[in-house]
């Protein structure tokens, strides 16, 4: 029977991920943990004094755990950055769209895109739509990996706003 989740919990932990921290499912809980690099390397090297006791536990599972452990996306696979552009690309008001599409370009796009969205008022909608599409990312992980999960359907990435 296969484990049954909580997109939930898999989007908190997509969101919790960084160039130094990889979050996984346990498969046989449905725990989702989140492990740096550190732990890791301290697991490997078998040096635990730098890493809180639960969190090297949670890194000597993963690097034991023959299936047992399965990465959640990644940040690759989530491409924040073409939510932001699919998002921009539904703004109806041509002048809220045109700055979201400029906020895009260069060093530094997502705090511009951020704050742009807050200047023109529509960062609640793309909060919302952004929330929906990590959704529907880990909606799709789920079932890729046979994962049951405790949302039947997207509600759409339609962008309402502006």
């Amino acid at each position: 029977m296969p484990i049954r989740v909580r997109l939930s919990e898999i989007v908190d932990g997509m969101e919790m991920q960084s160039d130094e921290m990889t979050a996984y499912l346990h498969r046989p809980t449905g725990r989702i943990l989140v492990v740096s690099d550190d732990a890791c390397r301290a697991a490997e090297d078998d040096d635990d004094e730098w890493v809180e006791p639960e969190e090297l536990a949670d890194a000597r599972g993963v690097l034991a755990g023959a299936g047992e452990y399965l990465a959640l996306p990644d940040r690759m696979e989530i491409d924040e950055f073409r939510m932001m552009e699919r998002f921009a690309a539904g703004i109806e008001d041509a002048v809220v769209r045109d700055a979201a599409r400029g906020a895009l370009h260069g060093s530094g796009a997502f705090r511009r895109f951020k704050d742009t969205m807050n200047e023109h008022g529509v960062a609640p909608a793309w909060y919302d739509y952004r929330g929906r599409a990590y959704q529907e990312v880990a909606r799709t992980w789920c079932e890729l990996n046979g994962l049951e999960h405790d949302s039947a359907h997207a509600d759409g990435l339609t962008n309402r706003c502006c």
